[in-house]
């Protein structure tokens, strides 16, 4: 630890402010609030603050992010380039914590390159907060956390007259040999440990549940009436997830320059409160009501992300009850009334709220966001609302997927959506299926063979070929569930004497919707294949040689044994219910019945936070699942 003089430290801060290689960026007043910001001379900073009205948070998730630059012409992507590199003044330790929880986020399993990138290019100079907000409790979270290690380059704290610095890593270390300072004595050290601890004390406000069992007071209240109690009041405006330092949602848009040649791909902050959130393309909305909107964002705070990575995602800033007019937001109230509603035991998990420290060593893989360039190889109408697409990558490459998952399809300019692939593995093209519902796909029909895209992927969990083998399978597909579908029907045929007796099933509204009629009739007249088609509706005059009435109408038409069956059902979210229920009526064990399903898959990477069916990421741990690990989840059939 070092000592240095306020007036020393100033200087400090004014050099580097001097030094063109770095951008400065510090609290500063802003009327009676304060803010993170760009300082132009050290008597600007305030390290008296109690709290920021936005997190530092922004410096590593931005408000608004360029992802990739983009050339429509040439179908070509670029990442964006590096900013100077930033030293962060002021930070307090909760928000500290939070930028250790991004990074364990960001960090998970595909390591977003943007994100490190930003982290990796900047310094961290933390305080001790002088004085807590009215609506601050970290020091109620910090009880259960002993003395956490914070990932910080510098800390200050202080002492009055003076302050104390402690180097965190060798980069602060370093940083601070430019500063005129002195090695601290044992009574400094001391008194900056009592101040540490007096932060703590002065931000508490009665929690009557520590964060370890946060995750047991949700699990046990999710229908619990004080959901809807709170949420009758909320306005929907998303306030609460723009200021919280661990909300890590976002959106993702395309911007074209004013050449209209070139453009931008950009992510925003976006929240699982706003009612778009989980809208997909047909127009669905999971999540649509208000009450199941501000149960996820408490549950993935205290409990999926705990089940996740092991923290409660609050830190105890105060600022979502700070910025929520009727009140609502504040963790606080919201635990106590829950609490107060529980009359058992609520039992610790093994879950905090301080990850372990950063490791900002590791290395990032190629860019997770810059599609590949691929060209359309063939197109053809199959209905008036959907269109066959053969794609092969430029690169020359295989696609690489099994079947069940799918790719994100990019047009420069208009976006870029997922879709399933519909063809098996193998050969240096893949196939998709999509269907006109919005403005990708809009645009995605009115391109012409020979024109390029962009494909990401693929992504996903797909079906377990493996598991299958020497199994019957019973395929029960619906509308558009054919098409994920159709990649593992033509997988298992191509290797038929690996798997026993096939049975598919498909459905949709009328005949005009019927997709892959050639391949159908092969299907029909291929030997230990079982067919059989239904409409929901049929006209009068309209041609139709099959069933009329929902699928589970011609599912007593196939005979099975349950116990050596796989069933693989895939269509539109009302038909899970009732063919689920069907099957397991038959006998079939939860565990034969595989599913696959949609959600808003916004990133593919499990980043964005769109997809999420309570706390599974869909994207990344779907879309394909089995029944049994997922039937308990309530938003996974709504």
């Amino acid at each position: 630890m070092k000592i240095i003089s306020k007036q020393d430290f100033d200087a400090f801060i004014n050099a580097l402010i001097q030094d063109e290689s770095l951008d400065v960026e510090g609290v500063k007043a802003k009327g009676d609030k304060f803010v993170f910001g760009p300082l132009d001379s050290a008597t600007e900073l305030r390290l008296d603050y109690d709290v920021t009205i936005l997190p530092p948070k922004k410096y590593y998730l931005p408000q608004y992010e360029t992802m990739m630059h983009f050339d429509i012409s040439t179908g070509k992507a670029t990442a964006p380039a590096m900013d100077t590199k930033k030293v962060i003044v002021g930070v307090h330790p909760y928000d500290l914590i939070a930028i250790q929880q991004m990074d364990k986020y960001f960090f998970d399993t595909n390591v977003d390159d943007i994100y490190l990138q930003k982290r990796k290019n900047s310094l961290l100079i933390g305080v001790m907060p002088a004085k807590a907000s009215e609506k601050a409790f970290y020091g109620d979270l910090m009880k259960d956390a002993g003395t956490p290690e914070l990932h910080f380059d510098l800390m200050i704290t202080d002492l009055g007259v003076l302050y104390a610095i402690l180097p965190g890593t060798p980069e602060g270390a370093e940083l601070l040999q430019r500063a005129t300072s002195r090695d601290a004595q044992p009574q400094e050290i001391e008194a900056a440990k009592n101040k540490r601890q007096e932060a703590i004390d002065r931000a508490t406000r009665g929690l009557k549940v520590g964060p370890k069992a946060w995750h047991s007071l949700l699990s046990n209240n999710y229908m619990s009436s004080v959901w809807k109690e709170m949420s009758d009041q909320c306005l929907a405006c998303g306030s609460c997830t723009l200021v919280c330092p661990t909300c890590f949602c976002y959106d993702v848009n395309d911007e074209v320059g004013l050449d209209l040649n070139t453009g931008v791909r950009t992510r925003t902050w976006d929240g699982c409160l706003l009612r778009d959130f989980t809208k997909v393309a047909p127009g669905e909305i999971f999540r649509e009501d208000i009450v199941e909107r501000y149960r996820h964002r408490i549950n993935r705070k205290g409990k999926y992300l705990p089940d996740a990575m092991g923290f409660v995602a609050c830190v105890g800033c105060g600022r979502c009850s700070s910025a929520c007019i009727p009140d609502i937001a504040d963790p606080v109230n919201l635990i106590n009334k829950l609490a107060e509603a529980t009359m058992d035991t609520i039992p610790d998990a093994n879950v905090g709220h301080v990850p372990e420290k950063s490791d900002l060593g590791i290395v990032a893989s190629d860019s997770l966001y810059i599609p590949r360039t691929a060209t359309i190889r063939r197109m053809m109408k199959l209905t008036k609302t959907e269109t066959f697409f053969e794609i092969g990558l430029d690169d020359g490459q295989p696609l690489g997927h099994v079947p069940g998952q799918f790719v994100e399809v990019s047009i420069y300019g208009v976006g870029e959506a997922p879709i399933s692939v519909s063809s098996p593995p193998g050969g240096n093209t893949f196939q998709i299926i999509v269907r006109n519902v919005g403005d990708l796909t809009n645009k995605l029909h009115s391109l012409s063979e020979g024109d390029k895209i962009g494909i990401r992927g693929p992504f996903g969990t797909g079906f377990d070929t493996e598991d299958m083998k020497g199994k019957n399978i019973l395929f029960i597909g619906g509308g558009l569930g054919i098409v994920p579908m159709r990649s593992l029907i033509k997988y298992v045929l191509n290797n038929r004497a690996d798997y026993g007796k096939v049975m598919i099933l498909y459905g949709c509204k009328d005949p005009s919707e019927l997709l892959f009629k050639d391949e159908i009739a092969q299907w029909e007249n291929t030997p230990g294949v079982e067919m059989h088609r239904t409409v929901d509706t049929c006209a009068e005059g309209e041609s139709w040689d099959g069933q009329v009435g929902v699928i589970t109408t011609i599912m007593p038409m196939v005979t099975f044994d349950p116990l050596n069956t796989i069933a693989v059902v895939v269509g539109p979210p009302i038909m899970y219910r009732f063919v689920n229920r069907d099957l397991l009526n038959m006998g079939m064990p939860e565990e034969n019945i595989i599913v696959s399903l949609e959600r808003r898959m916004k990133c593919g990477v499990g980043k964005c936070g769109h997809c999420q069916i309570n706390g599974i990421y869909v994207c990344k741990e779907g879309p394909v699942f089995n029944y049994k690990d997922i039937k308990d989840e309530p938003e996974a059939f709504q």
